[in-house]
């Protein structure tokens, strides 16, 4: 007696179909497990590696590695002590006192920032790029200088001796960053408030 077979196929063509179809199976397995495992990979290099973006307050948000690329090239550590020594008391501080006291910012010659502590900033017109910093009773806090007046822009702080203690990077007049001698992120500047990386209000300009 014939056995039974598939209407239509041959055993050879049925059992050939059945292994394309385990192999396929098979594949398709495999497939899944390698994908399961990559994405397994993802999440875990997501959840582990550092973060780089620094989302400050306002929305803005910017790389901080670039901030720092563009606040450290070519900066200078140190400047010369003739400028230091030429202004470690404010040669017009009864006349400044004045002009702070009737919340005048610029004259003449030059542009006047105040603080909340007392202190203020000088910069003169004859010459953009160095800011002085007094504290209340007119005696030098520290000294910036500028490296571009045009955003983003750097700016150098070094304290009364001369010896870099701050990078500043404006990416715009609203942000900035502020780096430590060593590169690592400090504060940064929202409008005219500066901030501590826990959000706690630490200056403010007037």
């Amino acid at each position: 007696m014939n056995k039974k077979e598939t209407p239509g196929l041959s055993s050879s063509e049925t059992v050939e179909g059945i292994k394309k179809q385990m192999f396929s199976k098979l594949k398709n397995h495999v497939i899944i497990n390698s994908m399961k495992k990559i994405i397994t990979l993802l999440l875990f290099l997501c959840l582990t590696l550092p973060l780089f973006g620094f989302t400050l307050k306002g929305g803005v948000t910017y790389t901080v590695e670039q901030a720092r690329k563009e606040a450290f090239a070519n900066v200078e550590y140190t400047i010369p002590k003739h400028i230091i020594n030429a202004n470690r008391t404010d040669p017009n501080y009864k006349q400044n006192q004045s002009l702070i006291k009737n919340g005048i910012k610029e004259t003449g010659d030059r542009y006047i920032t105040y603080f909340s502590d007392g202190g203020y900033g000088i910069v003169y017109k004859n010459n953009l790029y160095y800011e002085f910093y007094y504290k209340e009773n007119g005696k030098i806090d520290h000294i910036g200088k500028r490296y571009g007046l045009k955003f983003p822009a750097k700016k150098a702080k070094f304290d009364k001796q001369g010896n870099l203690i701050r990078i500043v990077f404006a990416y715009s007049a609203n942000e900035t960053f502020i780096f430590f001698p060593n590169g690592q992120l400090d504060t940064y500047w929202h409008d005219n408030v500066e901030y501590d990386l826990k959000g706690n209000v630490l200056n403010k300009r007037f």
